[in-house]
Protein backbone atom coordinates (compact mmCIF):
# COMPACT_ATOMS: atom_id res chain seq x y z
CA UNK A 1 0.00 0.00 0.00
CA UNK A 2 1.22 3.61 -0.86
CA UNK A 3 1.16 6.04 1.75
CA UNK A 4 0.55 9.85 0.54
CA UNK A 5 2.94 12.32 2.26
CA UNK A 6 1.31 15.20 3.90
CA UNK A 7 2.49 18.48 2.87
CA UNK A 8 5.43 19.41 5.47
CA UNK A 9 5.83 15.73 6.32
CA UNK A 10 9.54 14.79 5.10
CA UNK A 11 10.40 11.59 2.96
CA UNK A 12 10.30 9.05 5.93
CA UNK A 13 6.78 10.31 7.38
CA UNK A 14 8.99 12.94 9.91
CA UNK A 15 7.34 16.05 10.50
CA UNK A 16 9.42 18.85 9.53
CA UNK A 17 10.59 21.57 12.23
CA UNK A 18 13.09 24.57 11.66
CA UNK A 19 15.82 25.12 11.69
CA UNK A 20 17.08 21.18 10.88
CA UNK A 21 20.02 20.17 9.55
CA UNK A 22 20.14 18.18 6.41
CA UNK A 23 21.84 14.61 5.13
CA UNK A 24 25.25 17.24 4.29
CA UNK A 25 25.44 18.70 7.54
CA UNK A 26 24.44 22.01 6.61
CA UNK A 27 21.89 23.85 8.86
CA UNK A 28 18.13 24.86 6.97
CA UNK A 29 16.83 27.46 8.90
CA UNK A 30 13.04 27.95 6.93
CA UNK A 31 11.53 26.16 5.07
CA UNK A 32 12.31 27.64 1.63
CA UNK A 33 9.17 26.11 0.13
CA UNK A 34 6.70 28.30 1.97
CA UNK A 35 9.25 31.57 1.26
CA UNK A 36 8.42 33.67 -1.87
CA UNK A 37 9.45 32.64 -5.40
CA UNK A 38 12.60 35.36 -5.98
CA UNK A 39 12.72 34.70 -9.39
CA UNK A 40 9.31 36.41 -10.16
CA UNK A 41 10.12 39.63 -10.85
CA UNK A 42 7.76 42.87 -9.74
CA UNK A 43 8.23 44.86 -12.58
CA UNK A 44 6.19 44.70 -15.25
CA UNK A 45 7.83 43.41 -18.93
CA UNK A 46 7.65 47.08 -19.88
CA UNK A 47 9.70 48.13 -17.38
CA UNK A 48 12.01 45.72 -18.21
CA UNK A 49 12.41 46.70 -21.51
CA UNK A 50 12.63 50.06 -20.83
CA UNK A 51 15.59 48.89 -18.51
CA UNK A 52 17.73 46.95 -21.39
CA UNK A 53 17.19 49.75 -23.71
CA UNK A 54 19.30 51.77 -21.35
CA UNK A 55 22.46 49.74 -21.63
CA UNK A 56 24.62 49.80 -24.44
CA UNK A 57 24.86 47.65 -26.82
CA UNK A 58 28.11 45.10 -26.41
CA UNK A 59 30.40 45.04 -29.41
CA UNK A 60 31.11 41.20 -30.24
CA UNK A 61 34.65 42.25 -31.88
CA UNK A 62 35.51 43.68 -29.00
CA UNK A 63 36.91 41.34 -25.56
CA UNK A 64 35.66 41.57 -22.34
Amino acid sequence: MIIKREPGDRRWGLPAEFPLEDSSGFVVPVDRRRLANRRKSGVTLEEVEILLSQFSAADPDQPC
